[in-house]
């Protein structure tokens, strides 16, 4: 018999907090925002404003799935819930791509490539980056082994520094600008539709991660509430945090200085740097640096769990790597092995082709794997609403219909990733190797299904669920 979880680990916090940190608002800003202006210049926060409307819709399959489901394999306890267990065994593979791809891709290559030229003994060096990388893996890997309490303090409290410290510095700039505050960045401001549409797209995806925090229910205080408002207030304060600091950085570098903000190398830095001189901007960029490591122990966290439960199902793993330190509580051999699996990615992905440029292949990887995951469980939720639940037509509606937007957000991410397919080196790798990580997703489905007695199949996904009792469309609306 497999261990079980350690239960009532954490409360709202820890769950608000485990979505913030996959977030990682400081680090995300820092890439992302610098896409959005590149499409539509000074209009970065109308498109954040815009994206709440996208991300309301993607994380509203969360909100209503988690307070039914309690279950380690978070999405693919999902997809299996509507869809049946081939659909949730593909698309918990699918998830384990896509949370192995964020830890090695942007948890690690990105941070390494961020702090390896500022480091002059290191920069110099082709391999210098390779030291650096296991700061955040050799932290990863004890916070986890030691279990959920330890690394949720790390991250509770990195996460106030990080959210506390933009919002002072944004506030800052908004209130040194005075007079020349302005409106601009709250309006179109003459941008096209479809550069409109395509920042909009880049902002929704930087909330990539709040719904991570499905993955920890089996150990929160009562799941079915917290889940739910560990949701709703981590998609809040991230969408606070972002409109804040995209105001405050396009005014504060120049609503006319776009053009150059969009092309320069970590324009953040510079703005804080013109506002508040050289130590301040050393803290923001010691802020943004752990941004990735609260991030790394986030994705940890939460690709242990999804790990954890595939093993406990036997997909994937072998049901013996399923235990539970007695004392940490920590699902220990999953978390080694893991590790040494994201490790083995971190170094290839970095010595074929340097941080930087591994660390964007894998990330590409990893987001459309998830955007693929999201679309299996919007398609779910309706039918298990119809199947599972009992629902009529009053009800299933809003079930059916609230996640479109969120689909076609990421049927269009996906479309962008594939149309067209770079000819160049090593431009077509990383389509390429979705393509690859799906067939390979659909040979483990169709060999475990050839393998597996029926009644391991029926028990997929199922083991900490709760949605034995129908419940009536009153409380599917509450």
């Amino acid at each position: 018999m497999v261990d079980r979880l350690k239960k009532n680990a954490g409360g709202l916090w820890s769950g608000t907090f485990q979505a913030i940190s996959y977030v990682a608002p400081a680090a995300t800003a820092a890439s992302f925002l610098v896409e959005e202006t590149a499409y539509v210049g000074a209009s970065t926060t109308f498109v954040f404003l815009l994206a709440l409307i996208g991300v309301t819709s993607a994380m509203y399959m969360n909100y209503v799935f988690s307070g039914r489901i309690s279950h380690a394999g978070g999405y693919y306890a999902y997809v299996r819930a509507g869809l049946g267990p081939r659909f949730g065994i593909f698309s918990g593979w699918l998830y384990f791509v896509n949370i192995l791809g964020a830890l090695a891709g942007f948890a690690v290559l990105f941070f390494a490539g961020v702090l390896w030229p500022l480091i002059p003994q290191l920069s110099s060096n082709p391999y210098g980056w390779i030291p650096i990388a296991f700061i955040p893996l050799v932290l990863i890997l004890v916070l986890l082994y030691r279990g959920l309490r330890p690394s949720m303090k790390y991250t509770i409290i990195g996460g106030i520094i990080e959210v506390g410290t933009l919002i002072i510095i944004s506030v800052a700039i908004i209130i040194r600008l005075g007079p020349h505050n302005t409106f601009i960045p709250f309006t179109p401001h003459g941008n096209s539709f479809g550069n409109l549409g395509l920042a909009t797209v880049y902002s929704i995806l930087g909330f990539v991660g709040i719904g991570s925090v499905i993955t920890l229910s089996e150990e929160l205080h009562n799941p079915k509430k917290i889940v739910k408002k560990s949701i709703v207030v981590g998609m809040l304060i991230t969408a606070v945090v972002y409109i804040l600091v995209s105001y405050a950085m396009v005014v504060g570098y120049g609503i006319n200085k776009m053009a150059a903000f969009s092309t320069a190398t970590d324009p953040g830095f510079t703005v804080v740097d013109n506002y508040f001189g050289p130590v301040v901007m050393i803290v923001f960029i010691i802020i943004t640096l752990n941004s990735f490591l609260s991030n790394g122990i986030a994705e940890g966290n939460a690709f242990s769990r999804e790990g954890f439960a595939m093993a406990r199902d036997g997909i994937v793993f072998p049901k013996s790597l399923a235990t539970v330190h007695k004392k940490f509580g920590s699902p220990n051999k999953i978390i080694i092995v893991e590790w040494f699996i994201v490790v083995a990615l971190t170094l290839v992905g970095g010595l074929v082709f340097g941080p930087f440029e591994g660390a964007a292949i894998i990330t590409a990887v990893n987001g459309v794997s998830l955007y693929i995951v999201h679309i299996l469980a919007n398609f779910s939720l309706p039918i298990y609403g119809k199947k599972t639940l009992k629902l009529k037509l009053r009800g299933l509606l809003p079930l059916a219909l609230g996640p479109v937007l969120a689909t076609v957000v990421y049927a269009f991410a996906i479309y962008g990733e594939f149309v067209p397919i770079p000819t160049t080196y090593p431009g077509y790798i990383a389509p390429y190797s979705i393509i690859a990580a799906i067939i390979a997703g659909i040979a483990i489905t169709i060999v475990l299904f050839v393998r597996k007695h029926p009644s391991d199949l029926k028990s997929i996904g199922r083991e900490q669920e709760h949605m034995l009792e129908p419940v009536s469309e009153q409380e599917m609306e509450e």
